[in-house]
């Protein structure tokens, strides 16, 4: 028993699919004004999509600059890190009439020199038209590199190698960007620093000794032919380096990890392979615990037994570091950062939140202030009309702005589809119920047909006080199309389309999905996140007990029922359904209630598990850019099986099937797939 509870209190482990980045906006600006971030560092690895960004951010500086001069400053804009990115911004630059210079600790375009002798670069998204001067196409990384040295030099680009950035500071002019060189201003900073020039270093006694023997890029493998080399990682680099070397030299690869989890399904197959033919030595569950002139030491973590290894040349592979240090120096935020700004946000979220749902409800603390609403006629007079109102008019607008950005300007039809079916159920749903049952039926009749489109268990308080009623009555109409939806509906739907109604048909989820939208990628992520999501599982067990004993103990009187019907309302209906979860959007993403405690969320995917046919299936291209499951509104770890050509569904995951994994995946990896149940 306590081994299950540290392990869920336990720190995630730092997992590839949920890299820690700054926050950017939508134009890649910082929460610094007039200091942008772009490429890998902000989230954006691919070649053809840093050339594009840089080119976009730099006529958007243009067009912000105009054609006033520099003044006190050196330079229009300074870009730090002169990799993909950052070089085409410069250039177009320069093509705009821009004082503009570039700076790079290393050389320009150094992490693309980093790269394995002969290593493809892929033109990719090929669907993706490629702006601005800079050629490129899929080829070799040496032809490419020699094609853009030279357009470097013919355009005669200021390019400052090998000068490290320490600190940007503030200026009058805008900013003063301090270097192991001197310090230059500069009225606008681009920083495209990248990953890849900060490698993680292993923290072992003799690195500093022994920095001649220690490596973190393997640029052309026949350097170590006959070398006995020891690869610390357990990565795809790390793989792809053992297998590159394993026929030519004596290669051991250590990782911490008991198994592998990282690497691509084809590299650990691979390197299976190379192990049986005793090939490559493979150390699982160890520790690099020294570095010496001519061997390393490791120490097995689970037996505790310790080696010492002969050894010409170290690896280190164990992934890059986002320069955290540097950023919160200069007062770069990354994301989900707590902070000032953030609880603030988080209280008015709430209190705003809380009033318009207390205000609905009933629980309004101040009945003087009704906002005149009590001396209009009907329904107009009461506070969920105009709730309802808000509420629809929220999905409306909210809602054709994320039809836009997934629906890549129209061009989705899966996302147009969508988000049209969100917003057309909720209008109906507004009109028909709000609008007309509300005025032409008795009033203990008209909301209980808010039982058809928040079927059992979300909603059944439509259910109870039918004392009387007959069967030709307008309340079991709706009542029975309550159960109609939850019981016959809802289970032949799940079968072809999994939880679906979650993001095509729910209100309750059409709100995530569209005022939450903007905050989708703040949705928590990780082992322990997933882990949570047991809470609807109580959750679906206290509404079915709670109706149970409300309507076999007391007839479905909820007065008689007393705490069993107040108790869940006000928990559940009230906190959990509303307020919580909404105000938590700016923090957690928008589908906090639809993940971890909606019981309609859970009962369809308990039936999915069982029966459903709905997957989303993988190819084998996958580049592990991490924007599948960044945009994961319900924390599914979807690189992981991406990565590795696999599948997922209701039978690992909570996935919603909102398909916008496949929206933006670049390299079309992911498809929706009905596939044979078991």
């Amino acid at each position: 028993m306590v081994q299950p509870v540290i392990a869920f209190f336990r720190k995630d482990r730092p997992s590839p699919s949920y890299p820690v980045l700054p926050a950017v906006s939508a134009t890649g600006e910082s929460n610094i004004p007039g200091l942008y971030l772009l490429g890998d560092v902000a989230g954006k690895p691919l070649i053809k999509v840093g050339l594009n960004d840089g080119y976009d951010v730099a006529n958007r500086l243009a067009d912000e600059l105009g054609d006033s001069p520099a003044g006190a400053a050196e330079f229009d804009v300074v870009v730090v890190g002169a990799g993909v990115a950052g070089m085409a911004t410069a250039l177009r630059l320069q093509e705009r009439k821009k004082a503009v210079c570039a700076i790079d600790s290393g050389r320009a375009f150094q992490t693309l020199r980093n790269f394995t002798k002969g290593k493809v670069l892929f033109a990719e998204p090929l669907d993706m038209p490629q702006r601005g001067s800079i050629p490129f196409e899929e080829g070799v990384t040496e032809d490419v590199l020699e094609a853009w040295d030279a357009l470097v030099a013919e355009r005669a680009l200021e390019v400052r190698e090998y000068t490290r950035v320490i600190d940007l500071k503030r200026d009058p002019a805008g900013f003063r960007i301090v270097t192991d060189r001197g310090e230059v201003i500069a009225r606008r900073v681009v920083v495209s620093i990248g990953k890849a020039g900060n490698p993680r270093k292993a923290g072992a006694p003799g690195e500093q000794e022994y920095p001649e023997k220690i490596a973190h890029y393997l640029k052309d493998p026949d350097d170590y032919r006959d070398k006995r080399v020891l690869i610390y990682g357990g990565g795809d680099v790390a793989a792809e380096a053992a297998l590159a070397l394993a026929d030519l030299a004596t290669v051991t690869l250590v990782t911490i990890d008991p198994e592998f989890i990282f690497p691509k399904k084809r590299n650990v197959d691979a390197m299976l392979a190379k192990q049986r033919d005793g090939k490559l030595d493979l150390r699982l569950n160890t520790r690099m615990t020294g570095i010496g002139p001519e061997h390393v030491a490791v120490e097995q973590q689970e037996t505790g037994q310790k080696e010492s290894i002969p050894n010409d040349q170290v690896f280190e592979m164990i992934g890059a570091e986002v320069p955290v240090p540097f950023f919160n120096k200069v007062g770069i935020h990354l994301e989900g950062r707590w902070g000032p700004k953030r609880w603030l946000v988080l209280a008015f979220s709430a209190i705003v939140v809380y009033g318009l749902y207390a205000w609905k409800k009933g629980f309004w603390p101040f009945p003087e202030y009704g906002f005149g609403i009590k001396d209009l006629p009907g329904i107009l007079r009461h506070p969920s009309f105009w709730y309802s109102g808000l509420y629809t008019a929220v999905m409306l607008v909210f809602g054709l702005m994320a039809m836009k950005r997934w629906s890549r300007n129209w061009t989705d039809k899966y996302q147009i589809y969508r988000f049209a079916s969100l917003i057309a159920f909720q209008v109906i749903s507004f009109v028909m119920i709000e609008c007309v049952f509300a005025v032409f039926l008795p009033g203990d009749t008209w909301w209980r047909a808010y039982a058809v489109n928040n079927p059992f268990p979300l909603l059944f308080d439509s259910f109870y006080n039918m004392t009387g009623v007959t069967v030709s009555d307008m309340r079991w109409i709706f009542v029975g199309g309550g159960i109609a939806m939850t019981f016959l509906v809802i289970p032949l739907v799940v079968r072809w389309h999994g939880k679906r109604f979650c993001t095509w048909v729910c209100g309750c989820g059409g709100l995530a999905e569209t005022l939450g939208d903007r905050w989708r990628h703040l949705a928590p992520k990780g082992e322990r996140s997933r882990r949570l999501e047991v809470m609807g599982t109580l959750v679906l067990f206290w509404a079915i007990a709670s109706a149970a004993v409300i309507l076999l103990v007391y007839g479905g009187n909820t007065a008689a029922a007393g705490e069993w019907h107040a108790a869940y309302a006000l928990i559940a209906d009230f906190w959990l359904v509303a307020v919580i979860p909404v105000a938590l959007y700016p923090i957690w993403g928008g589908k906090v209630w639809c993940r971890y405690w909606c019981p309609l969320a859970k009962y369809m995917q308990v039936l999915s598990r069982w029966y459903g046919k709905l997957a989303i299936t993988a190819n084998d291209k996958c580049i592990q850019c991490t924007e599948c499951s960044k945009y994961c509104q319900v924390g599914v770890d979807v690189m992981a099986f991406a990565k590795n050509g696999q599948h997922f569904s209701n039978q690992e995951t909570s996935c919603i099937h909102c398909g916008i994994c496949i929206t933006v995946c670049p390299m079309d990896v992911l498809k929706f797939e009905q596939l044979p149940t078991e």
